[in-house]
C-alpha cells in the first residue's frame, strides 16, 4: 500500500481515537484537587491573584477568571483558577492583581428549563475554572502584570468596540460587536433570545463562518500586498493574533487550526483534504484540553456543523438544482450549507438543549447574504469613526440598514410562536433512537450507492 494512501486512513482514524481518549480520560481519570482549597470551600476566604481573561460584562454582573497566587496568606504554586461574579461596575482589567473577599464555592450542576442536567462543575473545568466567589469585595493592587502580547491584543479590541460604539447605536453596535469579535453579551437577553429561537445565534457568537469570512479577508489583501509565502506567514500571525484577542472560543481555534493546515497544504503544494484537517483540528484541541469533548457544547457544535458542511452539503446541493443559485445571492448554497450542518447538529440540541428551531432555514436565508455585508461595511465604518464620526457618517448609515434588516428579521421568526419546538425530556430518547435510524439508513444507501453519488457530485462540479 502506497504511503500517502496509508495516510490517508491511518491520521483520521488516530485522531478520531485521541478524541475519544480524551472524552474517556475526563469521565474516568480522578482530578486531584489541592486539599488547601477544598479545606476552604463554603468558607469565607482572602484570595490574591491575577487576572487572565478579558472581563465580561453581562447586565447585572461581571465575570472575573483570577489565577490564584495566595489563599488566606498561603503562597499557591499550582495553576487554579476561580470564577469571580462580581459587581456590574468592577472595573478590573486583564492584567491586573487584586485581592478578593467572599465565600468560595464548588460549582454544582443544576437542572436547565427544558429538564436537562446541566454539568456546570465539568463546564467550567473544561474552562481551567475550579472554584467561585459570587459579590465578592475586589480591591485592586496593581496593574500590568498579564502578558504584555495580550494585553495589547486586548487593548486592540476595546479601542476598535469604542469605534463600533462611535458607529452604530444601540443594538446595531452590539451585533456588530458579536459579528466581529463575538461581543454579544450588551445585545440584551430578550433579543439573544429570538436570534436562538430562529436558529441564527451562531451568527453573534463568532461561529467558523464568521471567523472564515475574516480569514478569507485578510488573506485576500496581505497576498494583493506581499509576495505569497509572506502572504501566507503573515496571514497566520494575524489569525492567531486575531484568535487570542477574541477570547480563543473553541470554535474561533477549530476555523484556525483548519485555517492554518490549509495555508501549509497551500504553501507546500499538498492536497487540502478538508475530512482530514477536521479530524486533525479536533485531536490537536482535544489533547491540549481533554475535558472539552463531553463538557463544551461550543466545541461539539463546531466539530459537528463542520462534518455536516464538508459531507453532506455538496449532495444536498445536487438535490435542489430547483432552487437557483445567483452570483450575488447564494441561494442555493446557503440552503444547502444551512440543511447539512443542522442535519447533523440535531441530535445533539434535542440531547443537550431541548429545543430545536422550526424557522431556522427561512431565518438563515434571509440573514447570512447580509451578514459578510454588515462585517465589511461595519469594519471600514467602525475605523474610520474612531478618528471622525463625521466622515464615518454614510458608512454608518449603511452599516446601520443592514444591522436593523437583520435583528428584524431574526426578531420577527424568533417572536413567532412555533419558531422553537421544545423536546420534553421523556421524549428525547425515543426520539434520538428515531432520528439515529433515519441517519443509519441514509448512511447505508449513501455507503450503497457511493459510486452513483461521486460520479454525479464530479459532474455537479465540472457543470
Amino acid at each position: 500500500m502506497p504511503i500517502e494512501r496509508l495516510l490517508h486512513y491511518t491520521v483520521p482514524i488516530l485522531c478520531i481515537g485521541i478524541v475519544i481518549g480524551a472524552g474517556a480520560y475526563s469521565v474516568l481519570v480522578p482530578e486531584k484537587l489541592p486539599s488547601i482549597f477544598e479545606d476552604s470551600v463554603d468558607t469565607g476566604v482572602l484570595i490574591e491573584g491575577v487576572v487572565v481573561r478579558d472581563p465580561d460584562q453581562r447586565e447585572r454582573t461581571t465575570h472575573l477568571v483570577i489565577e490564584v497566587q495566595k489563599l488566606n496568606d498561603v503562597s499557591i504554586t499550582e495553576d487554579i483558577r476561580v470564577l469571580l461574579f462580581a459587581d456590574s461596575f468592577d472595573d478590573s482589567v486583564f492584567g491586573d492583581r487584586i485581592s478578593v473577599k467572599g465565600k468560595l464555592k464548588k460549582p454544582e450542576p443544576f437542572e436547565t428549563d427544558s429538564g436537562r442536567t446541566f454539568n456546570y462543575p465539568k463546564y467550567l473545568r473544561a474552562h481551567n475554572i475550579l472554584y467561585t466567589i459570587s459579590f465578592p469585595q475586589v480591591t485592586k493592587l496593581r496593574t500590568g502584570e498579564g502578558n504584555v502580547i495580550v494585553a495589547g491584543l486586548l487593548s486592540v479590541k476595546h479601542l476598535f468596540i469604542k469605534g463600533i460604539e462611535r458607529a452604530v447605536p444601540e443594538p446595531q453596535s452590539a451585533l456588530l460587536a458579536g459579528l466581529l469579535l463575538g461581543e454579544k453579551q450588551s445585545l440584551g437577553e430578550k433579543i439573544t433570545g429570538f436570534f436562538r429561537s430562529a436558529g441564527v445565534i451562531h451568527i453573534i457568537v463568532l461561529s467558523g463562518y464568521n471567523v472564515a469570512l475574516v480569514i478569507q479577508w485578510i488573506l485576500f489583501i496581505f497576498l494583493k500586498i506581499f509576495p505569497r509565502t509572506l502572504a501566507y506567514g503573515f496571514s497566520t500571525l494575524f489569525v492567531v493574533g486575531f484568535a487570542v484577542m477574541t477570547g480563543g472560543s473553541e470554535t474561533t481555534i477549530r476555523a484556525l487550526i483548519m485555517a492554518l493546515l490549509m495555508m501549509v497544504a497551500t504553501v507546500l503544494h499538498r492536497p487540502k483534504v478538508a475530512l482530514r484537517m477536521l479530524a486533525i483540528a479536533a485531536a490537536a484541541m482535544a489533547l491540549w484540553n481533554p475535558y472539552i469533548v463531553l463538557y463544551d457544547l461550543s466545541f461539539q457544535l463546531s466539530i459537528l456543523a463542520t462534518l455536516g458542511l464538508i459531507v453532506f452539503s455538496e449532495t444536498i446541493a445536487i438535490r435542489l438544482k430547483f432552487i437557483p443559485d445567483f452570483k450575488y445571492f447564494p441561494f442555493r448554497e446557503i440552503v444547502s450549507t444551512t440543511l447539512a450542518t443542522q442535519v447533523t447538529v440535531l441530535p445533539l440540541l434535542i440531547f443537550s438543549i431541548g429545543a430545536v428551531s422550526l424557522v431556522f432555514l427561512p431565518a438563515n436565508v434571509l440573514v447570512l447574504p447580509a451578514v459578510p455585508v454588515a462585517m465589511f461595511v461595519g469594519f471600514f465604518a467602525s475605523i474610520i469613526a474612531l478618528f471622525s464620526p463625521v466622515i464615518a457618517f454614510p458608512l454608518s448609515i449603511v452599516g446601520y440598514g443592514i444591522l436593523s434588516y437583520i435583528i428584524s428579521i431574526a426578531t420577527f421568526f424568533g417572536s413567532l410562536p412555533f419558531a422553537s419546538l421544545p423536546i420534553p425530556r421523556e421524549w428525547m430518547w425515543p426520539l434520538l433512537m428515531v432520528i439515529g435510524f433515519l441517519y443509519a439508513t441514509v448512511g447505508v444507501l449513501v455507503f450503497r450507492f457511493r459510486k452513483e453519488i461521486a460520479l454525479e457530485s464530479k459532474h455537479h462540479s465540472n457543470s
